[in-house]
């Protein structure tokens, strides 16, 4: 009577009582004799029961890994679905707490935010759940629309391929060799090409620039390159433009005190222009570190659904982000405002996941976004009024330090050899105007 009961309700012990009256020292015992097939969800003075059941065809209990920097798995958690709909989370004692999500208690209506934020996003997502639906049609060709048996399914088959250190499947970590691309730079134009094929398919990446993943063997590193069309056409050279104020904007942060980005390179080669940058989620090989976007943590933690500053000040009041790091978010926030980066949405910043709070990783996907060609391919002039300085003061934000930084980008790439006549010309006159 309590399993099937226990089928469709998530319940307290009191809540079985009255169902199945029954007594409470009853329920106690047949819920002991039901064992593993049952999880106490806490909830305050009156904790929980839920039946578990077998989800992704693979049974009702999934282990969670996570990768160290040298390549080693540590089991952290099991997700257990549940019969009556969501997910529990069980943790091992040395996990972080941050896995329980919002609540505290591990009881998710959906797949976990941190498992959610490893289904293929973007550029390249998008070519995957293609081919996936051409496999199974229970695949939407949209990522979009994915639930969570498909976003379930994906991660156990292809464990290797997703952001951060995180990996679910009983079976990950017995994998000896993870799978990726190895290449040189001179294999960078070949693997644009296939990148661009609508058959191909190549590693989840987020963002919706064309791009690709690949350990470089010259580097010993895993690497994300994006990479401009191929030509000296209106779009081309925009596109080049664009990743080239990225590689300088990589620079000027780097070169800043307390704020860090992706390391990063420009390779021209066979009619294109690459920005390769260096993964900080990826270490030699095979180790790995903690990576999950603002975006799926600010949906869990906050639910601002707004901007940088907003989700991040959030996460701070919440006490699950360090006041340095919401400093230094805010400072990327600003100079990115600086710097015409009109791209600075939620999925465009990343954080590792600590024992009870987030930390701020370093800035990508920095760059002059507002510039970008449109979507349809439409090439606009090029057109930027630096923001008042009232529309952008932020507490506690050393303002005119930041203006400082974004002069000296403006200033670079001003003088760097690699931009268009046109983009340094309206750069000139952007930085005569009073």
């Amino acid at each position: 009577m309590i399993k099937y009961y226990l089928e469709s309700h998530i319940a307290t012990n009191k809540d079985i009582q009255n169902n199945c009256a029954l007594s409470e020292r009853q329920v106690l015992r047949v819920l002991d004799k039901l064992g593993d097939s049952v999880v106490k969800i806490p909830s305050g003075r009156s904790p929980k029961y839920a039946l578990t059941t077998s989800a992704f065809g693979v049974g009702d209990r999934i282990n969670i890994w996570d990768v160290d920097g040298q390549g080693k798995h540590h089991c952290i958690a099991a997700l257990r679905p549940l019969s009556a709909g969501g997910f529990f989370v069980e943790t091992v004692a040395e996990s972080s707490t941050l896995l329980l999500g919002n609540e505290g208690g591990g009881f998710y209506e959906e797949l976990p935010f941190f498992l959610k934020d490893m289904a293929p996003q973007g550029f390249l997502g998008q070519k995957i759940a293609k081919e996936l639906s051409l496999r199974e049609s229970t695949f939407s060709k949209n990522t979009d629309d994915w639930r969570d048996e498909q976003v379930g399914q994906y991660l156990l088959s292809n464990n290797d391929d997703s952001l951060g250190s995180l990996k679910l499947g009983n079976g990950a970590n017995l994998r000896l060799k993870p799978s990726c691309t190895r290449s040189t730079p001179n294999d960078y134009p070949a693997l644009a090409d296939e990148a661009m094929n609508e058959d191909s398919v190549m590693s989840a990446a987020g963002g919706e620039q064309a791009k690709f993943v690949s350990f470089c063997t010259e580097k010993q590193q895993h690497v994300l390159v994006k990479f401009s069309p191929k030509g000296n056409g209106p779009n081309a050279t925009r596109w080049r433009d664009i990743l080239i104020s990225e590689y300088y904007a990589n620079k000027i942060i780097n070169r800043s005190r307390e704020l860090t980005a992706a390391t990063s390179n420009l390779i021209e080669k066979e009619g294109r222009l690459f920005l390769e940058s260096i993964r900080f989620d990826r270490h030699g090989e095979y180790g790995r570190s903690s990576m999950l976007s603002l975006n799926s943590i600010d949906t869990e933690f906050v639910g601002s659904s707004d901007n940088w500053v907003t989700s991040l000040t959030g996460l701070q009041d919440k006490a699950l982000l360090s006041q340095q790091d919401l400093f230094k978010g805010l400072c990327l926030w600003l100079f990115g405002r600086l710097i015409n980066n009109t791209d600075m949405h939620l999925a465009n910043m990343s954080l590792s996941l600590g024992d009870n709070v987030f930390n701020l990783l370093p800035t990508y996907d920095m760059c002059s976004m507002g510039f970008a060609p449109e979507s349809n391919g439409d090439v606009r002039p090029f057109d930027f009024s630096m923001p008042d300085a009232s529309e952008i003061a932020l507490d506690g934000v050393n303002v005119e330090g930041v203006q400082k930084m974004a002069n000296a980008y403006w200033h670079k790439l001003l003088a760097a050899p690699e931009i268009s006549d046109e983009f340094r010309a309206f750069i000139a006159e952007f930085l005569s105007k009073p």
